[in-house]
């Protein structure tokens, strides 16, 4: 069951990380930017998470979401995670939504599905529809991203290129960058109702967070804006270790884990239209053989979803003794794996033939540290 894992995790990461740039010269349809208003008290909000990550799942590569917690069904009790950022009441007050959930569908108008007139806010039942007409239209710039991360000054650097295949209609456009994170633990109204895939416990995994905007409010000034220009930038940031920097009230930050980030970069036209957007990888820089059990994560499960087998991978830098266990969405424990393993890369073989398609649970403890991770079994 246990062997070292050098070629396979090497591929594994090989494929995680093939980088996005060069940008494309070719022209593409636009890609949808879906940015969803939020929060943990809101009761049907986990119903529009869902209706999010369906969007995604049925339009690979297409579709990139920003969860923006913000209004006052994000306002952080004490005891509880303040999720809201400098920059969440601007945007909400922009799309003229008038309840929650709601979301943009690339901050363009479309009066059949506006939650007031000439907003660009509209319920989750029109998500779907607005994004497949914007996936059908011609986009005349693209986007490309990639980034790496220095694990031990956490500064992280975005490289960007942007691409005009055809002109824009203003001399000036705005470029964006969005750091968001997936997995932070909370409590969410209406989880275990609507999305209960996401529950773990009682508390509810928060994806697609948005953490900052490394281009500010509403981004940067791009020019020219005419066909075959090639626009090309670099963003720093040092990642605090917690999000947010200040809080009150009694409310919490919670951590910045550097495996869960991810980016992306879009294309508007001044604060509202968005021409396309696009996601890229992120290198982490780990210093030599320290492994990430410093990020809590010293598990990677690939392929995900898979389809019958599975394979944990570790990377440990000392001896530690592991315990892995799976869980399906019942919390009935349907593997159990513990062992003691020396410092060095292994594997552990999952064998999933005999259970049934959907969500299982991974926990996987590894000296002190506890880490959960949710893999999907499709058949």
């Amino acid at each position: 069951m246990k062997k070292t894992l050098l070629s396979s995790f090497a591929l594994f990461a090989a494929g995680v990380l093939l980088a996005q740039l060069p940008v494309s010269t070719q022209q593409q349809k636009r890609k949808v930017l879906l940015e969803e208003f939020t929060g943990y008290t809101c009761g049907y909000c986990p119903d529009g998470h869902k209706k999010a990550d369906q969007l995604v799942a049925g339009n690979p590569g297409n579709v990139f979401v920003i969860n923006i917690h913000t209004g006052s069904y994000s306002t952080p009790a004490s005891g509880k995670i303040n999720f809201q950022t400098s920059f969440g009441t601007s945007l909400m007050n922009q799309s003229g939504l008038t309840g929650f959930p709601a979301g943009t569908i690339s901050r363009e108008v479309f009066p059949s599905y506006s939650m007031s007139s000439g907003s660009t806010a509209m319920s989750r039942g029109y998500w779907t529809s607005a994004a497949n007409t914007v996936m059908n239209e011609d986009s005349y710039v693209n986007v490309a991203l990639q980034a790496t991360i220095n694990s031990t000054t956490r500064e992280l650097v975005v490289d960007v290129e942007v691409y005009y295949t055809g002109n824009s209609p203003q001399g000036t456009n705005k470029l964006n960058v969005a750091l968001i994170q997936d997995g932070i633990m909370e409590t969410q109204s209406g989880g275990s109702t609507y999305y209960p895939e996401m529950m773990v416990g009682n508390l509810y995994t928060h994806n697609k967070v948005l953490r900052h905007l490394l281009t500010g409010q509403y981004g940067e000034a791009i020019s020219p804006t005419t066909q075959g220009t090639k626009i090309t930038k670099q963003y720093t940031y040092t990642l605090p270790a917690q999000l947010p920097l200040t809080v009150t009230g009694g409310a919490l930050k919670s951590d910045v884990i550097l495996t869960k980030l991810k980016l992306i970069a879009f294309v508007a036209e001044g604060n509202q239209y968005v021409v396309s957007a696009n996601s890229g990888p992120i290198t982490i820089n780990w210093p030599a053989g320290v492994a990430d059990l410093s990020e809590e994560h010293a598990l990677q499960v690939f392929p995900n979803p898979f389809n019958n087998n599975a394979t944990f991978g570790l990377n440990l830098s000392q001896k530690e003794n592991v315990n892995i266990k799976v869980y399906n969405i019942a919390g009935a424990e349907v593997f159990a794996y513990n062992e003691s393993l020396n410092p060095g890369l292994h594997q552990i073989d999952f064998d999933g033939s005999n259970l049934q398609e959907g969500m299982y649970i991974v926990k996987a403890v590894i000296g002190n540290k506890v880490k959960t991770e949710k893999i999907t079994l499709v058949k």
